[in-house]
């Protein structure tokens, strides 16, 4: 593998729709960086599932194994689930897994979900013809139901496949980082691997 190869980043995620709308924001995040990665096709684990050692261990593998070179594994999930008290406990575990696994991975906790990172760039995903209301939403990881103060600014219903990946596509990262400590370590994530070098 050559040196100037660029990175891969691989990712793991829970939903259906971050399958590509995760790819979408890796790419974006880099390059506001500066900076170009490859990223491998996306592994989904559902969200117990991922929290279950023996099952969160065997994508990793999967997904090391697409890291040729330089990169690594970035997995991403929700922290909205009812037994979750706090997000931070919850990277932790994902975390001790990755370290049992030996990989170079990065853990990032959507708080509470994904769709709070459209909602914390809501006034430029507003350009998008289904968002009705364009209101900054300066508080996005402040409750639970992210998904449902989406389709409160939606002209028609939200659906994940269908939404997620084109809502990504027009966050602004500056405003979503500025507007969500979750995202800003998805962003820190995504710089950490983008250079990781082996």
């Amino acid at each position: 593998m050559s040196r100037y190869a660029a990175p891969v980043i691989a990712p793991i995620v829970e939903g259906k729709g971050e399958q590509e709308a995760i790819g979408v924001l890796i790419r974006k995040i880099a390059a506001v960086q500066g900076t170009y990665v490859d990223v491998a096709p996306p592994f989904r684990v559902d969200s117990a599932k991922m929290r279950k050692p023996e099952e969160l261990k065997r994508a990793i593998l999967v997904q090391s194994a697409r890291v040729p070179g330089n990169g690594g594994v970035l997995i991403v999930r929700d922290g909205d689930d009812k037994d979750v008290d706090c997000v931070v406990e919850l990277a932790a575990e994902l975390a001790s897994t990755v370290t049992q696994v030996g990989a170079i991975a990065e853990v990032v906790i959507a708080a509470p979900e994904f769709e709070a990172w459209i909602l914390a760039s809501i006034d430029t995903v507003g350009s998008h013809r289904l968002i009705s209301d364009t209101t900054p939403i300066l508080d996005p990881e402040s409750r639970r139901d992210a998904k449902g103060r989406l389709r409160a600014v939606m002209s028609e219903s939200y659906r994940e496949t269908i939404h997620q990946a084109a809502f990504a596509q027009l966050i602004d990262v500056g405003r979503a980082s500025q507007r969500s400590r979750s995202f800003r370590r998805l962003v820190h994530a995504v710089e950490s691997l983008a250079t990781e070098r082996r």
